[in-house]
């Protein structure tokens, strides 16, 4: 009998509109669940929510923007389905995806709760590193609302960041999309990769009481720039490791991307290529601040290289990784 499995990719989540309603509400659901894992006070939280709200709304306005995230997860997922129901190993299976959000309509919760009557679920967070706010937010619902049989048929699909086959789609991306640098001196090149950064310590100074995903993601930046400067294509002659912080809570990671965008111009870097290796989608974040930052550093050249998005490699791996996983669930069953 055909078996009948649920996909569930969950990316964060942005504003649908440039309209302060949306904008409002995605910033809302963000802090609520950050507050979960630091301390945010409820007004606290209205007040920056309203700020951003109106900021936002204002400034999308203005440049004609809409964040392409959740189109781009929807995307993903169309793109994921078709090659699952084209997939060589997947004897007996049936899949449907679903994309899903943490802080925007349809909600991650609603789409699991949605879902539950299927053979099995799989859940995917569409970012390389895991942490409390990301994943966890996902292995928190099914802790809280999943019996222990239940979980029998629930599999969540993680630790991207150990996966060789990510590095290589990682790789393939980045050189797809450089601008050799010719003749020149390569050590007046440089490429950026930018990670989601993370509170470090509170505002006393403390650490943080949740997984804040920091040294997973060393771990997987410091193998990516090896990988890369190893690579027979490179024509970086350096490679950086750099952080979008937000300025609420305590101390951020460093160096900041503005840190390192300084540094380079200070050093009179010739090139900066700039790629967010933190996320799976363009969105707010790496098209309005990490974008943005790279074309006001006053560097000579530069160049900015998308998310790896809906790309046919990043769907591929994916698919890979669902059919194995729908596998290991099906194997349990039979046991």
């Amino acid at each position: 009998m055909m078996k009948k499995i649920a996909v569930i990719m969950v990316a964060h989540g942005e504003a649908e509109t440039a309209g302060f309603l949306d904008n409002f509400a995605m910033t809302r659901h963000t802090l609520s669940h950050a507050s979960e894992a630091m301390s945010i006070p409820r007004p606290l939280q209205f007040l920056i929510s309203l700020g951003a709200g109106l900021k936002n709304s204002s400034r999308f306005r203005r440049i004609n923007y809409v964040s392409p995230q959740n189109e781009l997860t929807r995307k993903q997922a169309a793109a994921v389905g078709r090659k699952l129901a084209q997939h060589p190993e997947k004897q007996g299976l049936c899949f449907e995806v679903f994309p899903a959000f943490s802080a925007t309509p349809p909600f991650l919760e609603e789409v699991i709760d949605n879902t539950r009557r299927y053979d099995a679920q799989i859940m995917l967070y569409m970012a390389p590193v895991e942490n409390s706010l990301s994943c966890g937010a996902i292995c928190g619902y099914l802790k809280d609302n999943y019996a222990g049989h239940e979980l029998a048929g629930v599999k969540v699909v993680s630790r991207f960041r150990e996966d060789e086959r990510l590095l290589d789609v990682y790789r393939d991306h980045i050189f797809r999309h450089s601008l050799p640098c010719g003749d020149g001196d390569t050590a007046q090149s440089a490429l950026v990769l930018v990670f989601h950064g993370t509170l470090v310590a509170d505002a006393r100074g403390n650490s943080p009481a949740f997984h804040n995903g920091l040294e997973e993601t060393m771990a997987f930046a410091g193998i990516l720039q090896k990988t890369i400067m190893s690579d027979a294509r490179n024509s970086f002659g350096q490679i950086h490791v750099s952080f979008l912080n937000h300025d609420v809570g305590g101390e951020w990671t460093k160096p900041s991307l503005e840190q390192t965008l300084d540094r380079l111009k200070k050093e009179n870097t010739e090139h900066v290529a700039l790629f967010s290796a933190g996320y799976f989608s363009d969105g707010n974040e790496t098209l309005l601040k990490a974008k943005e930052a790279l074309l006001k550093s006053g560097i000579g050249t530069t160049s900015y290289i998308p998310c790896i998005n809906d790309s046919d490699a990043f769907v591929g791996y994916l698919s890979d990784r669902i059919v194995f996983a729908a596998k290991q669930i099906m194997n349990l069953y039979r046991g």
